[in-house]
Parts: structure tokens; C-alpha cells; sequence
């Protein structure tokens, strides 16, 4: 009889905490069914598919992490390097299944031998004994058997880690921070749900109907996601966030908020690598910006993402917008992944092309003095960015 292991959940969305215990249940059990779970008398802020999206998203994340590790900066465990090595020769280890009835009677059906159950903290202990005693009466009742393994959260730092946390930092729009807790892709996923309100109530403040700015922020989130790992609505994100983070601490000053925001929703809408993407992304905004001045004012802006303009050539917000862009260079948390993903969006390259092309773009970086145009990001970003770009340049060239 095959040792089955069903670890039940919500995964509103699933963390690296969630992740990790996966992958500790692989070492024990030759199949780990995730079961996402469906409670009609609670509204979930994601529907079945999009948890289950998430958590396949999240597997990727893992294959692709553990390939490119030593660029990505991540120190693997033990156990998870088994998970992995499991994961790569057969990616049917783990199913994920989306289930509304009882947990013990989707584990019997599905003929799982154990329910898994994570701990985080101290606290949680407690209701996982009483989980565990309510299960052993219903079993009771059923005439089966279950045995009952509580694994802790493997990561000391993601300890205190929950989807709850997650989803508060995502409602005070701090996505940045959110970052550390989930994987890539499943960031991402979230970013959907996080910046639609923004975007259709900035397309209806610019005369769209609401018909219409949902219309074209599902435009827009196509364009985001088709192929896209690192230039996603992530990435947008981000470049949202530390606009109010460098706001809020008075370092600077947006002169036309509503052309910046409308600029960095649409500066990477177009990204094929192309020196006319900038120019394509303008065209797909200026079709749903119906105010002249407004579009030509973002349309300038998207135009500085492309970091080819003469400085003399540079309004202040031109400035701000192109260290946004950069701000991620910076970043000592999230480079690695970064620089992981942008590997990952031009997989079409061969690995030798792809490090010559690499290499030169990173020199080339490293040449410009100051890399970032506004002080406020020199004095944040500027020495953190250089080494970042040193490290990877160095990863490259060691190829």
C-alpha cells in the first residue's frame, strides 16, 4: 500500500512556509496530495482555480530556484534538495486537488495513509491537537484509520509567516515586503487582485466607464502574464510601491501623479525585447486615455523606462520613473530572484547567448555614473545596486 500524505488547507494564497512543509512531507511520503479546501460559508478572496494555480506556480518557482540557485542566492536544505531532485523526476509526487466535504472523508477517498498538518508557532499547537482529536472521533465513526503527522515550518524565518499575514500586507500596499513570503509566480497571481481597484478607479477618473476600465485592465493583465517572469504586474507593483514609500518619507515629489501611475501601469504592457516596445506600450494606453494632454504626458514617461534619453532630455518625473524602474537593482533581498527571472522570461536564448547578451548589459550598467538619476535613490540604491550587478556579472562570467 502506497504511504500517501494529504496536507489540507486554504492556501489564501500559499506561502514559502506552505511550501516548506511540502517539501519535508516528500521526504516521508511517496505521493503528498495537497488538498486546497472549499468552505461555502466563507468568501475566499481567491476562487479554487486560482489557489490551485498558485500552488502549481509555486512548484515551478521551486525547480527553477533550485536550477539557478547560486544566482538566486537561496541556500537550500537538505530536505528540500530531496523534494526537488523528487519533484524533477516526477512532477506527479505531489497532486493538487480542490475538495468542499469533510477532510478525512477527500483523504480516505483519495486513499491517503496520514493527514499533515503544518505548525508554525507555539500557538498553533493547540488547535492542531484538537484538529487532531476531532479527526481520530470522525475516523472512529468511519471504522478507518489515518495516522496524524505534524510537521513544523522547516524556515525559522518564515515561523510566523501565514496567508493572513500576506494578505495584509498586500491591503496596505506594501507588495514589496509581500515579496519575501511567497514565490514569484504566486506574487504575481496576487498582484491581479491587488491593483485592480487602483487601475479601474484611475481609468474611470480619466472618463472610462466601469464597464470599460475593467475591460481594459483585463487587457492589460494578459499582457502581463503571457510568458512573463519578471516584467509582470509584479514588477508594477513595485515600482507603485516605492513611489509611496519615497513619497511618505518626503524624498520626493511626483509634479503629475495621475500621468505617473498611468505610465507605470503601461510601461512594460509590450515587452517582446524590442526598442520599439516603449512605443507599442503607448499605443495600447493612448486607446484607453481618451484625455490628449494626459497620454502624451505618460506616453513620456513610458518613454524614460527605456533609459536612452540625453539627460538635458529628462523632466523631473522622467527621472523618478526611470530609478522606479531600476529601484530593483538595489534591492539586496530580492535581486537574486530578479536577476532568476529575467533568465527565466529569455529561456527562448540558449544558455551561452543568453550569458554573452547578459554580460554586456551588466557591464554596461556598471559603466553608467551615477546609475540612478534622482538623489533620493542614489543615496538609497546607488552602492547596493553596484554590488548586486558585480555579483551577478561574476556568476555569469564564471559560466
Amino acid at each position: 500500500m502506497a504511504n500517501i500524505g494529504f496536507y489540507a488547507g486554504s492556501f489564501s494564497p500559499v506561502t514559502r512556509g506552505h511550501l516548506g512543509i511540502v517539501c519535508e512531507a516528500l521526504n516521508d511520503y511517496q505521493k503528498v496530495i495537497v488538498g486546497v479546501g472549499i468552505n461555502d460559508s466563507k468568501q475566499q478572496l481567491y476562487s479554487l482555480d486560482e489557489r490551485c494555480e498558485m500552488i502549481n506556480a509555486a512548484l515551478d518557482d521551486l525547480l527553477f530556484e533550485y536550477e539557478y540557485r547560486d544566482l538566486v542566492g537561496y541556500r537550500f536544505s537538505r530536505s528540500e534538495e530531496k523534494a526537488v531532485c523528487r519533484l524533477r523526476e516526477n512532477r506527479g509526487c505531489v497532486e493538487i486537488v480542490g475538495y468542499r466535504d469533510l477532510t478525512v472523508d477527500c483523504a480516505l477517498r483519495l486513499g491517503a495513509t496520514a493527514l499533515i498538518r503544518g505548525e508554525r508557532i507555539v500557538g498553533d499547537h493547540d488547535g492542531e491537537m484538537q484538529a487532531s482529536i476531532l479527526n481520530k472521533q470522525i475516523l472512529e465513526v468511519r471504522k478507518a484509520r489515518l495516522s496524524m503527522a505534524t510537521i513544523p515550518v522547516p524556515k525559522e524565518d518564515m515561523t510566523y509567516v501565514s496567508s493572513s499575514n500576506v494578505r495584509g500586507l498586500c491591503r496596505l500596499g506594501e507588495y514589496i515586503a509581500a515579496q519575501r513570503y511567497v514565490m514569484p509566480g504566486v506574487h504575481a497571481l496576487l498582484m491581479r487582485h491587488c491593483l485592480s481597484e487602483r487601475f479601474v478607479a484611475l481609468m474611470q477618473a480619466n472618463a472610462l466607464s466601469a464597464a470599460a476600465a475593467a475591460e481594459a485592465y483585463d487587457e492589460l493583465v494578459r499582457a502581463y502574464s503571457c510568458g512573463r517572469r519578471h516584467h509582470t504586474l509584479s514588477h508594477v507593483s513595485y515600482m507603485l510601491n516605492y513611489w509611496q514609500i519615497m513619497e511618505n518619507l518626503g524624498r520626493l515629489k511626483v509634479q503629475n501623479p495621475a500621468a505617473m501611475e498611468l505610465a507605470l501601469f503601461y510601461h512594460d504592457a509590450v515587452n517582446t525585447g524590442d526598442d520599439t516596445d516603449e512605443a507599442a506600450s503607448c499605443r495600447m494606453m493612448r486607446r484607453r486615455v481618451f484625455d490628449r494632454e494626459l497620454s502624451e504626458n505618460a506616453a513620456n514617461l513610458i518613454g524614460a523606462t527605456a533609459h536612452r534619453q540625453c539627460q538635458n532630455d529628462m523632466t523631473p518625473d522622467m527621472n523618478i520613473i526611470s530609478d522606479l524602474d531600476l529601484a530593483i537593482l538595489g534591492d539586496t533581498f530580492n535581486y537574486g530572484i530578479y536577476a532568476a527571472n529575467i533568465r527565466r522570461e529569455y529561456l527562448r536564448f540558449d544558455e551561452k547567448t543568453y550569458r554573452n547578451g547578459r554580460i554586456e548589459f551588466l557591464r554596461g550598467l556598471l559603466k553608467r555614473k551615477p546609475l540612478y538619476k534622482t538623489a533620493a535613490f542614489r543615496e538609497m540604491f546607488e552602492r547596493d545596486a553596484r554590488t548586486n550587478l558585480r555579483a551577478e556579472l561574476a556568476y555569469w562570467q564564471s559560466r
